[in-house]
């Protein structure tokens, strides 16, 4: 379950979003998250949602190419992970006397390829979700009668198409990620006039835009694995919005406690700060979806394997983006 709270004097706003597990040729899982860091969507598969997203260092399948792509030289034959996350917004709301209630689904699918090649070179092709958003604002009146909030639903949804290439060198390794972002969004507001008549109108569409990130992995000794990946920002946009999308930094670690025992970790900046999605025709009066300070991220997680079972869990702290600020912890 992934929990928003948000508190203004004595006005109070929680979206909680409930995620089943992705299905498909990762170990299947279920993850109950909680989160108010905004619009990263960090659970790309079901391995790296078990553990945390904090498995950089280490490549437990071919979804590593969504967490840093030097990391697939640890692969060593073609690999293929697939998935289906449902991603479903229950919003429950009580702002100023006005109560709402919605629940909103997307199914976000998500595909990953490694195939090794000769003389340490290594190739991936990645489609996931890199941005993810359904948040819905119900009407809101001031004792009943003076308008506050119009109703609406925003929905920008971002996904990545991400070829990337590897080479290693002796005990490190080092990645290229050409991204292409495509985004489907959607817009539903409720316009009403001064004699209180209202419309419903809505605004959809599609825009697409480009990045990459160089990530490098580094196998320090035989317990010992650390990477990095800086992620670089993306702006693109059409005549209805404009998403300008943070640049990422993510160091990551991984030890070996035995040989069927992992502890991984990591560090993430999201650079958020007066970044965000912008819809042309919707004010986005709570500020749900642009960034008021940066992002920081700690995620640790452990996988301890027997035979053909692996046994995950984690946890991570996240800072929230909006005005409102806080910490969102999340376990697995």
């Amino acid at each position: 379950m992934r929990l928003f709270h948000s508190t203004i004097t004595n006005m109070s706003f929680t979206q909680r979003v409930a995620m089943t597990a992705s299905v498909g040729l990762s170990t299947l899982m279920l993850t109950p998250i909680s989160s108010a860091t905004g619009l990263n969507f960090w659970e790309s598969s079901t391995s790296n949602s078990a553990l945390a997203s904090a498995n950089g260092a280490s490549a437990v399948d071919a979804s590593i190419l969504a967490i840093a792509p030097s990391s697939m030289t640890q692969l060593k034959s073609t690999t293929v992970t697939a998935s289906v996350t449902r991603y479903q917004v229950d919003t429950d709301y009580n702002i100023l006397g006005t109560k709402a209630n919605y629940s909103k689904a997307n199914p976000i699918p998500a595909g990953f390829l490694v195939i090794p090649l000769e003389s340490n070179w290594y190739v991936g092709l990645a489609a996931y979700s890199r941005t993810a958003a359904d948040i819905s604002i119900p009407e809101t009146k001031l004792g009943g009668v003076i308008p506050v909030l119009n109703e609406a639903r925003v929905r920008p949804i971002v996904v990545s198409f991400a070829p990337s290439i590897a080479y290693k060198i002796n005990d490190v390794s080092l990645g290229l990620t050409l991204e292409y972002q495509y985004a489907d969004y959607l817009l539903e507001r409720n316009e009403c006039n001064f004699w209180g008549k209202c419309s419903l109108e809505t605004t959809e569409g599609n825009t697409n835009g480009w990045s990459g990130a160089l990530s490098a992995t580094w196998h320090a000794n035989s317990w010992l694995t650390l990477a990095a990946t800086h992620r670089l920002a993306s702006d693109f946009g059409d005549s209805n919005i404009q998403f300008d999308l943070p640049s990422i930094t993510s160091v990551y670690g991984t030890i070996a406690i035995t040989e069927s025992w992992s502890w991984h970790n990591t560090f993430s900046l999201s650079r958020w700060d007066g970044q965000g999605v912008t819809y042309a025709d919707y004010s986005d009066p709570i500020q749900l979806l642009k960034g008021s300070r940066h992002s920081k991220r700690y995620a640790t997680s452990m996988e301890y394997r027997v035979g053909n079972l692996a046994l995950r869990g984690g946890v991570s702290i996240d800072e929230a983006i909006d005005a409102f600020g806080g910490e969102d912890v999340r376990y697995r």
